[in-house]
């Protein structure tokens, strides 16, 4: 068994450094090295020990999975938001790949975040909470996006309402299937960790920049989009590793 933990352990770690060798490629090849501020890299840095830190915890087919699912949600996001005018990267060509990599990396901070902290602090709290209120939750997360939209709904084409119609189907699954406390927590996290990563990447950095919101990242963007991205993160990759939505929250 300790044997099993150590080359589970090791793998994982390989995982990271490879995570960690892209982005870095990325960050140099899409001409952002020079718009890296040291509060960015400050957040990189430890945002990767968290990452290790995690690796050490979790299974190998939960982190491939979580690498995998939280890339390509990020990439059709980022595809769609540039696409719809929301925001654009000011790397060469307009290249976003590196964009995408640090949101593979705010996600799983978000996981680690929500399962290893949020969820067992609240769990401290003692609190029986109705089983309807996660749906509730749910809903009002979600309208907050075309609510609180402003000058981006001029933009905002089939391909976002699609998007986000699905993510929110996801979510709704999810508010079924999970326990309140684990759904509250994942939004939470995921509010924790997008206002900071937002705001560094583009208001601190300038490695974006949003059309519309020269002093601060759009509402709708960290309190609708980024709870329906993660829920969708999470559910997704205990599907694709077959582990059941609550574990490692005990």
């Amino acid at each position: 068994m300790t044997n099993q933990i150590e080359n589970t352990r090791m793998r994982n770690l390989a995982l990271i450094a490879l995570f960690l060798s892209i982005t870095l490629f990325t960050i140099f090849h899409e001409g952002y090295l020079g718009m890296i501020t040291p509060l960015f890299w400050i957040i990189l840095l430890t945002g990767f020990s968290i990452a290790i830190w995690l690796a050490l915890k979790i299974s190998t087919i939960r982190l491939v999975s979580l690498l995998l699912v939280i890339f390509i949600i990020e990439y059709i996001k980022e595809t769609i938001g540039i696409r719809s005018g929301f925001w654009h990267y000011n790397g060469t060509g307009g290249s976003y790949n590196f964009g995408v990599w640090a949101w593979v990396l705010a996600g799983l901070i978000s996981y680690a975040l929500a399962t290893r902290v949020i969820i067992r602090l609240l769990r401290k709290l003692k609190i029986a909470w109705p089983g309807w209120l996660k749906v509730v939750i749910i809903i009002l997360v979600t309208l907050i996006i075309p609510l609180t939209l402003g000058d981006y709904a001029a933009g905002a084409g089939w391909m976002f309402w699609l998007f986000y119609a699905v993510l929110f189907i996801f979510a709704i699954y999810s508010a079924v299937k999970m326990e309140f406390i684990v759904l509250a927590s994942i939004i939470i996290a995921s509010w924790l960790i997008g206002n900071p990563s937002e705001y560094v990447g583009s208001i601190n950095s300038g490695v974006w920049t949003f059309t519309y919101d020269p002093h601060y990242p759009p509402f709708f963007l960290l309190f609708g989009c980024w709870p329906l991205e993660i829920l969708a993160q999470y559910q997704l990759s205990a599907f694709f590793a077959k582990e059941a939505l609550d574990k490692d929250t005990f």
